[in-house]
């Protein structure tokens, strides 16, 4: 499978402290791979190094295969939005991406109907930058990135401030982008749960380290099933569970609604032991982790 980024040993420190410890990430052809982490876990850090703005303190980066001075030549097959682009608030979308299209030399005028045309700002042919919502703005940033018509997508944060509607035009817009256009994405956000209904790939990043690299399908093998069960007395039932069942993984949470996160299987004899000591059993249902509570057992550490 082609490479299209590739890290080695990518070291960035800022003063004394290593923000990056050493590196190895890539990315393969037609992946949507979400990097996954806390405000200050090192992601921007990452992109930015990808995208030149900073430099490396150690280790190499590979662009479809290129390092050094021929990865100049390979960026023009990347599209960057590392920070919110400076549009001009009096300009219209086609006017603001004609003054980008002219500074970075792209030849084809019509290039910039078709971007528009495919992040669906194409109608608002009169709307100045200054009138758009959070979301078209978001999507003017994402057209700026297609204007060289790359063949990979670096994001950072994109869905950042959006509402419900913006966050999910943007991921209809991911998704046509990586299914119709082939284009690779690597994609940022703290906003998980959104992830998990775009990406097919999540690297968990905690402290400038990668700490897990999962496919979609072993992500939702572990966000695994646990029992959840409100009862009238969380004590008494954490009692009965620790004696029938001593390594019982359980919490227990605000208005007597515990949490079991193993022996899920058992779930009809656990039901069963508390109605049978007297114990009442409001509520009791099986329901998947999320990948937010998997990320924030991941990332602080706490098994799950």
């Amino acid at each position: 499978m082609d490479i299209i980024i590739q890290t080695y040993q990518l070291k960035k420190t800022f003063k004394k402290e290593v923000v990056i410890k050493p590196l190895d990430f890539s990315l393969r052809k037609g992946e949507i791979c979400a990097l996954i982490g806390k405000n200050g876990a090192g992601k921007s850090t990452i992109f930015k190094m990808l995208s030149g703005q900073l430099f490396p303190t150690a280790g190499d980066i590979q662009l479809f295969g290129k390092s050094g001075k021929e990865t100049a030549q390979a960026k023009k097959r990347m599209g960057f939005m590392i920070e919110a682009p400076e549009f001009f608030p009096d300009f219209t979308a086609a006017q603001n991406l004609e003054y980008f299209r002219i500074q970075r030399g792209i030849a084809e005028k019509e290039r910039i109907y078709e971007v528009l045309q495919i992040v669906d700002l194409a109608k608002q042919k009169k709307k100045r930058f200054r009138d758009y919502s959070m979301g078209m703005k978001q999507r003017l940033g994402i057209a700026l990135c297609l204007l060289s018509s790359p063949d990979c997508l670096v994001l950072d944060e994109p869905i950042n401030g959006l509402d419900a509607e913006g966050i999910m035009e943007i991921r209809k817009l991911l998704l046509k982008l990586n299914e119709e256009k082939q284009i690779s994405i690597l994609v940022s956000s703290h906003i998980l749960t959104e992830l998990q209904l775009l990406a097919t790939r999540f690297v968990f990043i905690k402290n400038g380290v990668i700490v897990d690299d999962l496919s979609k399908k072993t992500l939702d093998d572990k966000s695994k099933k646990q029992i959840r069960l409100k009862v009238d007395d969380a004590a008494k039932a954490a009692r009965l569970l620790e004696q029938a069942y001593p390594d019982i993984q359980y919490k227990i949470l605000p208005n007597h609604i515990i949490t079991i996160q193993n022996y899920v299987e058992e779930s009809g004899e656990i039901n069963r032991l508390l109605i049978d000591s007297g114990v009442l059993v409001m509520e009791f249902r099986i329901e998947a982790l999320n990948l937010e509570e998997y990320f924030l057992g991941l990332v602080e550490g706490v098994e799950k």
